[in-house]
């Protein structure tokens, strides 16, 4: 009797919104792939769940599929390149269409997030989740966001203790056990990385990638990421960081 399933993760070449379709796409096909019946979704301004409504929903084989939105908490403060302060929450309408579809939409503190002091000098606050969403940027930039608005969802009563749900964002989903913040390190368990950025442009600032499907990588700390074509044994080659 096999003791192993083989699973497939789907490589974006760059992080961002751009793959929001395709990690939709990866995440119901999954979804079905594995009987899980709650996609619990990371948004700013509410796109993803209303590409998951009306494209998806209507579907006969993802039509029994639970959409929730998570989103960031009211009061957080987004900034441009230029410190020009920028608006990032879900529109009256999208709330209303979210509402007439019964998607819950769950806006809190960050679990992650520390706790700002009334002074800088005073220093921060909770800052030992923090740490925990810093490791997990090692995935990739949101991999921290999906692990949190699972986290989430199960505060907020929407998901079960023990649920299988995939989190997504644009450009991560994974598969996990739920559980409350509380219970992260005792019972939270992300089973399987759907999708993911291989290029870290964002978070690491790498340069993006453009390759064949199947390909060799080059690049350390100090030298860009560089692609090759199909050798006969392709392997990933990683030059020793320089201290």
């Amino acid at each position: 009797m096999p003791n192993s399933i083989k699973g497939e993760i789907e490589y974006f070449f760059e992080e961002g919104k751009d793959n929001l379709e395709e990690c939709l796409r990866a995440a119901y096909e999954t979804a079905v792939l594995r009987n899980v019946r709650t996609l619990v979704i990371f948004t700013g301004i509410g796109e993803g769940p209303k590409i998951a409504l009306e494209k998806y929903r209507s579907q006969p084989d993802y039509a029994d599929i639970k959409i929730i939105a998570v989103t960031f908490p009211y009061g957080q403060r987004f900034t441009a390149k230029d410190d020009i302060p920028i608006s990032t929450q879900i529109s009256p309408e999208d709330r209303q269409l979210f509402q007439e579809n019964n998607i819950p939409i769950i806006r809190s503190h960050l679990p992650f997030n520390p706790i700002a002091a009334h002074h800088k000098s005073h220093g921060v606050l909770g800052q030992d989740l923090t740490l925990i969403g810093n490791a997990l940027s090692i995935f990739c930039g949101s991999m921290s966001l999906c692990v949190q608005a699972a986290l989430m969802a199960c505060d907020a009563g929407e998901v079960e203790l023990g649920e299988h749900v995939i989190a997504l964002t644009s450009d991560t989903a994974i598969l996990v056990r739920s559980a409350p913040t509380e219970r992260l390190l005792t019972d939270f368990i992300v089973r399987e990385i759907i999708c993911k950025p291989m290029s870290l442009t964002v978070i690491k600032r790498e340069k993006g990638l453009t390759a064949p499907p199947t390909m060799v990588i080059e690049a350390s700390v100090d030298k860009p990421a560089k692609i090759h074509a199909k050798q006969e044994t392709p392997q990933i080659l990683s030059p020793p960081v320089k201290e």
